[in-house]
């Protein structure tokens, strides 16, 4: 008897409510996870034993073998939640992340009242929030990126246990629950990316034991940061960026000395930038980029000493940068750009070992470059063009083997180029036109992943170096407008990814190089305004994906090849400013060119005109530079003017 009861409870210890074991349960469970495809979840079988389900993957069990754990994680499945899922009744935790489930969060999901953790983030979960109002043990609602939609969900205001909230990334729309203040021991509040609107509720100050505020981003709130903020003593990251505020940063905030991140980029936040936030030691990121910011850097920024992302760009600030910036010991971030800054950048920049970005460009920064931008090697980023730096190009660049990206362009550097600028191995952008440069291109040049090269609008001299093929992975090429000369050479067009080449306005000669045809990337080719002879090679018109085409002012001769009337692709043609003959192609493309790509070629025939001399002809007679239509009238003329004459 005493065996039977035995057996008996243990029985109703593995049976759910409704009459499943936990084991039926979870089977039924994998069953609407893994949907019609049936893929996941593959440990998850049918078995004999009363605690095989504890033994599946994701899954936890207490001493009696009930799941008190369910927490399953970048699995690729197919289905959604089913209703089932209520019956977990010692369920502590749910985990259900970036398992791509669909359909909407059954009711049932709030029979769950001993759940302390539920994490449903990183799916396509829609529809209606459901109450929750009953889960009053949950610590942690996380529904991050979703597909959630109507107004936040007040209830949740309830859960007074709660410490992490986040309802970010979905399509919650309306003001946020002023009610949300009542959560007196949340430490993490996520409410950005969605569509939320009126201002940013002042109660939120209540939230004494608050570390992160997440409200920015596709939100759209009118006026500013409240000035209550300032209450908000424990708050670690203020994130309220790409949501429309306006109004002048609070003075406030100087009160929150736990602050290590504020972000406030990408709204219409006007102003100064207060002294005062230079109080806040713990900052390690500073953002206010994108605002309608006036005025100058406060000095009090070289207290912050833990600094390490440092953003002002595009706001209209002015006055100088000051010199202590380069003292910040952690400074790895300084993005300048877009603004009125006036000064030099402070000579020991980079010091620190650190600095990995540097972009102050389209300001109006003077004088020289600083020797010591890439003390540590981890310097990557060198953005410095459309301002007003003079001098020559430090010489320690040509050793910044970290860097990716140098800009340099439109400002007034001059001296020669360093040749190791041009051997940096990571480096997949080089400009340094437009400033005044002089000397020759290294003859020696390499790196397998520059893809623009932009030398151009200088005074460089010399030839293009042999050394140009080892730029294997080089897609665009400026050496315009320069005081080049020499040939083009055959290792320029052995460049298997190059797709623009622009080396027009300079003094280059010889022959355009047959080897062109093994261009096949080519989209674009300028070699106009140069003393380039010979003829259009005909294996130009292999280049099947050439759409521009520019060989004007040359002293090119011959007839235009025929074959290029089948490049279906080229739609810029300018072979104007030659000294080209015969008849003109008309078909093809060549039906849709103007005169105008035809200009300066006395030689050349329309296709209208019924008598052409070939261009065989001409090169016998090379001495007439006038059409053969010319010629032959001339010739009527004569002959009539004779005959007339006579009789």
């Amino acid at each position: 008897m005493a065996n039977s009861f035995m057996l008996i409870l243990l029985l109703f210890s593995y049976t759910c409510c409704y009459g499943y074991t936990e084991l039926e349960l979870l089977l039924k469970l994998k069953s609407s996870l893994v949907g019609s495809q049936g893929s996941g979840l593959e440990d998850w079988k049918q078995s004999s034993s009363a605690k095989s389900h504890c033994l599946f993957s994701g899954i936890s069990c207490d001493e009696s073998s009930q799941v008190i754990s369910l927490n399953i994680s970048h699995i690729p499945l197919s289905g959604s939640i089913p209703p089932e899922i209520g019956q977990f009744s010692q369920l502590l935790t749910l985990v259900l992340a970036a398992t791509n489930l669909t359909g909407t969060l059954p009711p049932q999901i709030t029979n769950l009242t001993s759940l302390r953790l539920l994490n449903i983030s990183n799916n396509n979960i829609s529809a209606h929030f459901p109450l929750i109002s009953k889960m009053t043990q949950l610590e942690v609602l996380d529904t991050y990126n979703n597909n959630f939609s109507w107004p936040l969900p007040e209830e949740v205001a309830s859960l007074k246990k709660l410490k992490h909230l986040n309802l970010a990334g979905n399509y919650f729309s309306g003001e946020i629950p002023p009610v949300y203040s009542n959560l007196q021991k949340l430490e993490h509040l996520g409410l950005n990316g969605n569509s939320l609107t009126g201002k940013l509720p002042s109660s939120l100050s209540r939230l004494l034991n608050l570390k992160q505020l997440y409200v920015g981003y596709y939100n759209t709130f009118e006026g500013g940061i409240p000035y209550e903020w300032g209450f908000l003593r424990s708050l670690q990251v203020l994130d309220a960026a790409s949501c429309g505020l306006s109004g002048t940063i609070p003075l406030s905030l100087r009160y929150l000395s736990e602050l290590e991140e504020v972000l406030l980029q990408h709204n219409n936040i006007k102003g100064h930038v207060p002294v005062e936030l230079g109080s806040l030691t713990n900052l390690t990121t500073l953002d206010l980029s994108h605002n309608l910011l006036t005025g100058v850097i406060p000095e009090s920024f070289c207290q912050l000493n833990k600094l390490e992302f440092f953003n002002l760009f595009n706001n209209k600030m002015d006055g100088k940068i000051p010199d202590c910036i380069s003292e910040l010991p952690n400074l790895r971030v300084l993005q300048l750009w877009g603004n009125k800054f006036n000064s030099q950048l402070p000579e020991n920049l980079g010091k620190n070992g650190k600095l990995g970005w540097l972009d102050v460009a389209m300001n109006q920064i003077i004088g020289p470059i600083p020797n010591q931008l890439c003390k540590g090697r981890t310097l990557q980023g060198l953005i410095l063009f459309g301002n007003s730096f003079s001098g020559p190009i430090p010489e320690e660049l040509g050793t910044c083997t970290s860097l990716v990206r140098v800009r340099l362009a439109s400002n007034s550097l001059n001296g020669s180029i360093p040749p190791r600028v041009l051997n940096l191995p990571n480096a997949n952008i080089i400009e340094l036109n437009h400033n005044k440069l002089v000397g020759k291109i290294p003859l020696f040049i390499s790196g397998d992943s520059l893809e623009t090269l932009d030398l151009s609008n200088n005074s460089i001299t010399g030839n293009i170096p042999l050394s140009i093929q080892n730029l294997v992975g080089l897609q665009k090429l400026f050496l315009g407008s320069n005081k080049l000369s020499g040939d083009i050479p055959d290792e320029l067009f052995s460049l298997k990814n190059i797709s623009v080449i622009d080396v027009k306005s300079n003094g280059i000669n010889g022959e355009i190089p047959k080897s062109i045809e093994n261009c096949t990337s080519l989209i674009s080719l300028d070699i106009s305004r140069n003393n380039l002879s010979g003829r259009i090679p005909h294996d130009i018109s292999k280049l099947k994906i050439l759409s521009s085409l520019n060989l004007s002012d040359n002293h090119l001769i011959g007839e235009i090849p025929t074959e290029m009337q089948n490049m279906t692709s080229l739609v810029t043609l300018d072979l104007s400013y030659n000294n080209l003959s015969g008849r003109v192609p008309s078909e093809g493309q060549f039906a849709f060119f103007k005169t105008d790509s035809f200009l300066g070629n006395p030689n050349l025939c329309s296709s209208s005109q019924l008598i052409c001399a070939s261009s065989a002809e001409w090169s016998s007679n090379h001495g007439f530079r006038l059409g053969s239509c010319y010629w032959f009238k001339t010739i009527l003329l004569v002959v009539s003017s004779t005959f007339f004459y006579v009789f």
